[in-house]
């Protein structure tokens, strides 16, 4: 394996994606910001994606080479939602891959997870167990609601908004880790997450849109917990991506207070703040 200093040196890094921490297996964490792709479903696609790279649909890797002709590569091991921004891993080491990708199929990782929801929740904190259902494919007929799912979740009220929207934040820690899960499950219970352009309020999120000019998903992955045995060494990771300014500016705002003011004293407030690192 090559080492990781000189494989981020030649990472094509997509608009905006910062690098957080790599450790010396070559387990890498990547800080994704909202409306990039976790990897491209078409060539076109290349330019929003994680990586400015070719994809490969069947080894779930990037693939490129350098200025000098040398090949790179790095594999996917998770993903997330485009709308969604925050902490990811992937592998600069083919050894690793399989190691990492079984911790997330056994659901040995575990994820923190921050979201502005409209509204406030029922309780400051608990269990959500929810039964979800899936759409299915038979041949070309799709199947409405065919699978019954579970779906579990702990959640925890962290701050509300007081004179603005009506608007709160909630940590959200997933038990199972089912496709937009999170954010079924705040529509089920009636706190729909700012943004959501499938599962939210549509005329709330066209209010704030107006009166703000923020139209992203306020859907944040924060934290990844996880541990796993390599070369006979168990490592213990723990890597975060600190809150966009945008959460914090959204709880503040008040009617007739400019954003863009109001986002770059965010901004300027949080520069010396935002550091990640694995902890070993």
């Amino acid at each position: 394996m090559k080492s990781k200093k000189t494989d981020l040196e030649y990472l094509p890094l997509g608009k905006g994606v910062r690098i957080i921490d790599c450790n010396e297996d070559g387990l890498l964490a990547l800080e994704k910001p909202a409306g990039l792709m976790s990897h491209p479903n078409k060539r076109e696609d290349e330019k929003r994606s994680l990586l400015n790279a070719f994809y490969d649909l069947n080894e779930e890797c990037y693939r490129w080479k350098d200025a000098g002709g040398q090949e790179h590569r790095v594999d996917l091991v998770h993903r997330l939602d485009s709308a969604t921004s925050g902490v990811m891993l992937l592998s600069l080491n083919e050894t690793l891959t399989p190691v990492i990708k079984e911790a997330f199929a056994h659901h040995t990782v575990s994820k923190i997870y921050y979201a502005l929801v409209k509204g406030v929740p029922k309780h400051t904190g608990g269990i959500w167990e929810d039964r979800l259902m899936k759409d299915t494919k038979n041949g070309k007929r799709i199947i409405r609601n065919a699978i019954s799912y579970r779906a579990k979740a702990r959640y925890q009220l962290i701050r509300e908004a007081v004179g603005g929207f009506p608007l709160t934040l909630i940590k959200l820690m997933p038990v199972t880790g089912r496709t937009h899960q999170l954010r079924i499950q705040c529509r089920r219970h009636k706190i729909p997450i700012l943004g959501d352009r499938t599962y939210g309020s549509f005329s709330f999120n066209h209010d704030v849109k107006q009166e703000t000019g923020i139209k992203r998903m306020m859907l944040h992955a924060n934290e990844i917990l996880m541990s796993y045995r390599f070369k006979g060494q168990l490592r213990e990771v723990a890597v975060c991506s600190e809150l966009p300014i945008e959460f914090d500016a959204l709880l503040d705002f008040r009617p007739g207070m400019e954003m863009g003011a109001l986002l770059e004293q965010k901004t300027m407030r949080s520069v010396s703040s935002r550091v990640g690192r694995f902890r070993q």
